[in-house]
């Protein structure tokens, strides 16, 4: 019924009629409510001739929360908004057009109530970061973790019945525990480089109804703004001065900012769309996206985190954003693949650790499932990321984040991708093994302080990538290993995910001389191996062999804090204590 109901909402939303607003004196707090005024007279263009925001007031504390609004048709102006605090709120209407009596000076009193539901995202508020954490953090504190599903065709999406691929998908996500939706507007019904007019309404209506949707599926969208980065890097258009983009920013602040969302600006425009190889006219110092970021994030109440979608590592990491150092740019969402018959590429995950300023890494694009990678790739990205100072994984699947395929095999350094694994339906791509097993992941991390983890990358005082185990011939086979990735909670726990297609494995250094509990991880099945306990005599652990040729998990978990030489003196003791008792009953 719920689905049913708003696929009702999102019709009559593509009709313009209004029936999001609510138009009440009560708000539920970090839910998006609508308010909906009319203008006392006609505009020429109203998208250019009269600004209109809302000045909303907490009255115990005094917080001030300045929301602009937005013309939706006609004489219809509307303020979306999220309050967040409980209690009495004032309001004040602010229309440049002081004249406008039915814009200017309106008042009025809201109640604010704590939200009753399940979502978390309503539970503990917006999505935030902090420039002690290298994580995202719900407005409480609690660690958010980020498993995003991408969707670059949000625009063409259909939404035209509850089963449509729009609703299919987003509640299969939901079911999957994803909790982040990441878009672009590709698609939408408008065209804006010919000016804002009221034909380019429906475009906007459309990305409500899924907006909206998004948001109360308890999902953070992670949208880019406007159009494709092509609009202002290949192409000079005069139309896309400062102003006019400074209105549109705006206006897609306006219309979306009261949802639960993260502003990733545009696709591959950190740092400047590909440049050095002609895909762009403009170079990272005169990148027309920086100034899209910088307004959005000016015309933005809440102070959203805000990012760049990041050309590949290949052309532009950490240290060479052109972001990097705008007010408001608060995390960085990578773009970061390899394949897998090459070693770990330390350098790259260094850089983003070392050189990113402390702020959020996602790695927001890897390789898409069944284009140009399988069920091992994109299940391995997601583990490496983690385990590497990337708190997030942006997941991709063929099928979904769009249908274009280049006809020619691709080789992701395991396994051969051909044109006929590409074509794919997105109802085929929801039953991809992947999606299934990043929500295994997801459930493993969670199991443990996942937002303390340190990557330790190749470091040496943590792990060896030599090792060795003997065969079933009972042969001592040595190895070094350059397929894996660490993280640990100082020496107490150690997560090793190995991906190379050997049975060699590392050792583990640094350990202290105590008891461990060592278990294997299935990151395809979500099993665990039976545990066993070890005894760490020189702060190493060789691991030996791994269970098979697939990739495999292994924790390793400090089970006592009693020291080996402690624990030796233990046993020495009772072996004393027992002898005497012996010797008493033989007398």
């Amino acid at each position: 019924m719920r689905k049913l109901f708003l696929f009702v909402i999102a019709l009559l939303l593509v009709g313009s009629i209004c029936v999001l607003g609510d138009d009440a004196d009560e708000a539920t707090r970090w839910v998006a409510s609508e308010m909906t005024f009319t203008s006392d007279r006609d505009y020429d263009n109203p998208f250019y001739d009269v600004d209109f925001d809302v000045i909303f007031t907490h009255e115990e504390t005094g917080y001030v929360l300045k929301v602009p609004g937005f013309w939706d048709g006609g004489r219809t102006f509307k303020v979306r908004y999220a309050l967040t605090k409980t209690g009495e709120w004032s309001y004040v209407t602010i229309c440049s057009d002081k004249s406008n009596t039915g814009l200017h000076d309106k008042t009025g009193e809201i109640k604010c109530v704590e939200y009753e539901g399940d979502l978390e995202i309503y539970k503990r508020g917006f999505v935030k970061t902090d420039p002690n954490l290298r994580y995202f953090v719900y407005d409480d504190g609690t660690p958010f973790f980020y498993l995003g599903d991408t969707h670059w065709f949000l625009g063409e999406e259909d939404m035209s019945s509850p089963e449509s691929m729009f609703y299919a998908i987003v509640d299969h996500r939901v079911k999957q525990r994803f909790t982040v939706y990441q878009s672009e507007p590709l698609g939408a019904p408008y065209n804006l480089a010919d000016g804002f007019s009221s034909a380019d309404l429906v475009g906007f209506w459309n990305l409500d109804a899924k907006f909206k949707y998004i948001a109360d599926s308890g999902l953070v969208h992670a949208n880019s703004q406007l159009f494709h980065v092509t609009e202002l890097m290949k192409y000079y258009n005069p139309i896309y001065d400062d102003e006019y983009l400074d209105r549109l920013c705006r206006y897609w602040v306006a219309r979306y900012s009261a949802y639960p969302v993260l502003w990733t600006t545009a696709q591959e425009s950190d740092n400047d769309f590909y440049y050095e190889r002609g895909d762009s006219i403009f170079d990272a110092e005169n990148n027309r996206w920086v100034k899209v970021a910088e307004f959005t994030h000016k015309h933005d109440p809440y102070k959203h985190p805000l990012t760049a979608h990041m050309e590949h590592t290949s052309f532009c990491i950490a240290s060479g954003s052109s972001f990097r150092d705008l007010e408001g740019h608060t995390w960085y969402g990578a773009q970061f693949s390899f394949n897998y018959d090459t070693p770990m590429p330390w350098d790259i995950v260094k850089d983003y650790w070392e050189n990113g300023q402390g702020k959020v890494i996602v790695n927001y694009e890897g390789k898409y499932d069944h284009l140009w990678t399988m069920t091992f790739g994109a299940r391995a990205q997601g583990w490496i990321a983690f385990l590497n100072g990337m708190y997030g994984y942006g997941y991709g699947a063929q099928g979904i984040w769009d249908d274009w395929f280049n006809n020619e095999d691709s080789y992701d350094g395991r396994d051969i991708i051909k044109p006929e694994d590409k074509m794919v339906t997105w109802q085929e791509a929801l039953k991809f093994p992947s999606g299934d097993q990043m929500t295994i992941m997801r459930s493993f991390f969670e199991e443990y302080e996942w937002y303390n983890l340190i990557p330790r990358f190749d470091n040496p005082e943590y792990i060896s990538g030599e090792s060795s185990y003997k065969n079933k011939y009972k042969d001592l086979v040595k190895f070094k290993n350059t397929q894996y990735s660490l993280a640990s909670i100082d020496n107490d726990l150690y997560i090793l995910y190995l991906f190379n297609d050997s049975m060699f494995s590392a050792t583990l250094k640094g350990l202290d001389n105590t008891i461990y509990s060592v278990k294997w991880f299935n990151p395809r099945t979500g099993e665990y191996s039976k545990e066993k306990n070890v005894f760490i005599f020189n702060r190493k652990y060789n691991i030996g062999a791994k269970p098979d040729y697939e990739d495999w998990v292994l924790v390793v978990e400090k089970k006592t804090y009693i020291s080996f030489y402690m624990l030796i003196a233990l046993m020495l003791v009772a072996v004393t204590q027992i002898t005497r008792q012996v010797r008493r009953k033989r007398k």
